[in-house]
């Protein structure tokens, strides 16, 4: 005998007093039914899943959208929707102003500008010089005590290769005289006041300061190659001389 027909002998004395039970074909139809429907089940579940997951784009597209946003009132490249054409005022009564011409809301209207008035050597325009008064000044001139106004307009004298402006305040304060001299090879020495004069500075250039007949006192200096200035005051404008002196900008 062979090693495979000892081997079935060996099995078939191990079975033969073995017999399937009863209940075994019904037990395997019960395990399948089983099978079946948890299958199912699990199919159902997947199915109902993506139905959900399609119905979201849907829902998105027909959900209320808040009043006023844009992009519902508006389509792109289109009218909006909304919007209704603009109505004409009944007659008699005023049309509401335009946009352009009524501002904006929690703004300030920007004041309109007022023209500068001429003034000699360049134009000038009204500016205070101090406290209490506002004077003409012209465009080099920056700064007068207050209480003053112009004594008339802007003298000019000489020719174009010696021309002096001279411009004259007076009030309250006492008196100004400004002097702008132009001419080539002018010196200080040509501006120095009479008497014995003093050496001082105005804005750190060298200058000749003295009194003046009258309870004057002035101040001259060469403010750039071929431009003096001098600058004469009398009363209690004389206590300010220097200050009046450092703002003459020619």
């Amino acid at each position: 005998m062979d090693l495979e027909s000892e081997l079935r002998a060996a099995m078939a004395e191990q079975v033969a007093g073995t017999a399937a039970p009863s209940s075994l074909v019904a037990d395997v139809r019960r395990r399948h039914r089983r099978r079946t429907n948890r299958i199912r089940a699990t199919v159902g579940v997947a199915a109902a899943s993506v139905a959900a997951l399609a119905l979201v784009p849907t829902y998105q597209s027909f959900r209320a959208t808040p009043a006023g946003d844009s992009a519902t009132s508006r389509p792109t490249g289109g009218p909006a929707i909304l919007e209704q054409p603009e109505r004409r005022p009944a007659s008699g009564l005023p049309a509401s102003p335009s946009p352009e011409g009524r501002p904006e809301a929690g703004t300030t209207p920007k004041p309109s500008a007022h023209p500068k008035t001429g003034g000699a050597d360049g134009g000038g325009d009204d500016r205070p010089g101090g406290p209490g008064a506002t004077v003409k000044l012209p465009h080099w001139v920056t700064y007068l005590p207050g209480g003053l106004t112009a004594a008339g307009p802007c003298t000019v004298t000489g020719d174009p290769a010696h021309r002096t402006t001279t411009c004259k305040w007076g009030g309250t304060a006492g008196w100004v005289q400004i002097a702008l001299v132009k001419a080539g090879g002018v010196g200080l020495a040509d501006l120095a006041p009479g008497g014995v004069p003093r050496r001082t500075t105005v804005r750190g250039m060298p200058a000749l300061t003295g009194d003046r007949p009258g309870s004057g006192r002035q101040v001259s200096w060469i403010a750039k190659p071929g431009t003096g200035v001098t600058v004469t005051a009398g009363g209690t404008a004389k206590e300010q001389l220097m200050r009046i002196a450092e703002g003459v900008r020619p």
